[in-house]
């Protein structure tokens, strides 16, 4: 599915929660990880929240008579002989983004030990103020997040970052929009198109603010399914 948030939001998120993270430890060091962790599950439970809020089915009365339906998308999508180079792609990408996680460990002593002492004496910064501490948490998450960036681009240079999407089993499109297995929902906004690949026989609906894929449809009938979307007001995305 879509990102709850948008690209350009989650570099501002990100970028003020190292901000955060370093004020946090520059004010009270010994209560940073506990304050980390709430604000990650708090920020996960809003994510969550939003996802579903965006994916929640509308009443049936509401949707109308289907325009298309599919119930053979599983099968179809089995036949595509892409789709599972695809899905290894992305579970390398995560195993990726774990052991990175884990190359944490290793550089918070080469930061603490040999950085920061480096940084400190150049900038003449001395004393154990808040302001000081501030300084140095904040280089050590930028230290971080460009060693982690690099590495990724290293090990995944060359491959699609796109988070893995998980086509619907059984769809069906409605006015509003189409609903995935009986379960999920996406609305159809102006800012939603889609993308055909005739051969691999789906169609991508994609979002143009993020050019984020939401959902990929697998049908025998692709020309009939771009037909309904263009019916419902969804137009082909520009090249």
């Amino acid at each position: 599915m879509s990102m709850p948030f948008s690209r350009k939001t989650m570099i501002v998120i990100q970028a003020v929660s190292i901000l955060l993270f370093a004020l946090v430890s520059a004010a009270i060091p010994n209560y940073a990880f506990i304050i980390f962790l709430l604000y990650f599950l708090v920020f996960m439970f809003l994510a969550m929240r939003a996802t579903t809020r965006t994916m929640k089915i509308p009443p049936r009365n509401e949707l109308g008579s289907p325009l298309f339906k599919e119930l053979n998308a599983l099968q179809v999508m089995l036949s595509d002989k892409m789709f599972q180079a695809e899905m290894n792609r992305q579970m390398k990408l995560m195993f990726v983004n774990l052991g990175l996680v884990f190359l944490l460990f290793i550089l918070l002593p080469v930061y603490n030990n040999y950085i920061w002492p480096f940084i400190s004496g150049a900038l003449g910064l001395t004393s154990e103020s808040i302001l000081v501490n501030f300084i140095r948490f904040l280089g050590l998450y930028l230290f971080f997040m460009g060693v982690m960036q690099g590495m990724r681009y290293m090990l995944i240079r060359g491959q699609s970052s796109t988070p893995p999407v998980i086509p619907a089993r059984v769809f069906a499109v409605y006015k509003k929009g189409v609903v995935l297995d009986e379960r999920q929902f996406v609305k159809f906004t102006e800012d939603i198109c889609f993308r055909v690949d005739h051969d691999r026989k789906f169609v991508e609906l994609v979002n143009t603010r993020g050019n984020t894929v939401l959902t990929r449809l697998y049908t025998l009938e692709v020309g009939k399914l771009t037909e309904k979307l263009r019916e419902a007001g969804v137009n082909e995305c520009k090249q």
